[in-house]
């Protein structure tokens, strides 16, 4: 089993030590901010608005993190951002550095990264664009999003072969991500190798932006779902502030990825809109053949922990230690508040129905002000 260890809680960023189960010499954490929660949360919210929210985020983040000290010793100029393009733009690592350490001659370096699928596996198919140049005994930083891992795993291994090539040493990694478990098991797979290569690497980091998410694979079977792309909610370990938001709203815990596609959020909004609408418009599609909003929450959300207030406090005391029990009855109520207010409608198809058209409108107004309702 893993578990969240609560580290520090403050209202701009609240970090939790990941511990337990396939634990190596990564270290591993969790970290929650309004910003990030609030992306997770309202796919509308994209174009620079997204990449605003991400620089605030981030900058939270970085601010309060627990291996600052690690970072505070390292010169302005051996700390190097390396980007994946063109989701890890949205990661604003320069800005975080200038925050939280007043860094203003950090370097970064870039490398295109393009996925597709062959005969049912993931591959980089484009990387060829290429600006790295590493100090030595640099930091390097990373941010990007964790589904399948192959950008990562293709871009450190470019990465190590540069190093070697030009006999430049490292002293850590640092990745922050939104993103599942195959973020920490390509890290320690690097973290190996550079310890064996560079005698002076100390450490390597993986932050999980409010959770460690679940990817969608074989094993899960949901009624609208993109395999080796979706990172979900369901069944994943999930910051305490983060679970508390998907009472928020009732579309928060319905979308189908935690943040869809970072490059078209930010860069493309034509392009991701149109993958947004068509994910409610298959939930609405739903509705129409019967489906209820209890039963579409409920496979989403399903609620596990909340059979009971005595089960769900032994079983979030056994997941997230630390974590004061005011936090978990006001948790336990906003659960309550949910299905008292859904009662009367929650076993209707004409509920979900009308959550799906006021979704809908939501981006409707998005193209509209962007000029591109068609």
């Amino acid at each position: 089993m893993q578990i969240l260890k609560q580290v520090s809680v403050t209202d701009s960023a609240s970090w939790y030590r990941l511990e337990g189960d396939y634990q190596g010499e990564v270290n591993r954490w969790v970290v929650s901010t309004p910003s990030m929660r609030e992306i997770a949360n309202c796919p509308e919210v994209c174009g620079y608005d997204f990449t605003l929210g991400m620089q605030a985020a981030m900058a939270d983040a970085m601010s309060s993190a627990p291996f600052l000290p690690f970072l505070q010793g390292v010169s302005s100029c051996q700390l190097t951002i390396l980007k994946f393009l063109r989701g890890g733009l949205n990661f604003a690592l320069r800005h975080a550095l200038w925050k939280a350490l007043g860094s203003n001659h950090h370097v970064s370096c870039f490398m295109s990264s393009q996925r597709h699928r062959t005969e049912g596996r993931w591959v980089v198919r484009e990387d060829m664009y290429r600006k790295i140049k590493i100090p030595r005994d640099a930091v390097i930083l990373v941010g990007d999003v964790v589904a399948t891992g192959v950008t990562v795993d293709n871009g450190l291994e470019v990465v190590l072969r540069e190093l070697l090539e030009k006999k430049t040493p490292i002293q850590g990694m640092v990745f922050f991500t939104i993103g599942c478990h195959k973020a920490e098991k390509i890290l320690d797979k690097y973290h190996a190798l550079f310890k064996q290569e560079f005698p002076g690497y100390r450490e390597t980091h993986v932050i999980y932006l409010e959770g460690k998410m679940r990817l969608v694979d074989s094993q899960i079977h949901l009624s609208n779902s993109i395999q080796g792309t979706d990172l979900i909610k369901t069944e994943a370990l999930l910051a305490p502030e983060f679970e508390a938001s998907q009472y928020d709203s009732l579309s928060a815990p319905l979308e189908r990825c935690v943040i869809y596609d970072a490059g078209s959020r930010a860069f493309d909004v034509l392009e991701y809109l149109d993958d947004v609408e068509q994910y409610w418009s298959q939930v609405s599609s739903l509705a129409e053949r019967g489906w209820t909003l209890r039963e579409v929450l409920k496979e989403r959300w399903p609620e596990e922990d909340y059979s009971s207030w005595s089960h769900f406090r032994e079983r979030k005391q056994e997941r997230w230690k630390g974590v004061d029990e005011a936090f978990l009855r006001m948790l336990w109520a906003r659960y309550e508040e949910r299905w008292n207010a859904l009662l009367a409608t929650a076993d209707t198809a004409e509920a979900l129905k009308s959550l799906c058209e006021e979704q809908l409108d939501k981006f409707k107004q998005v193209r509209l002000k962007a000029g591109g309702l068609l």
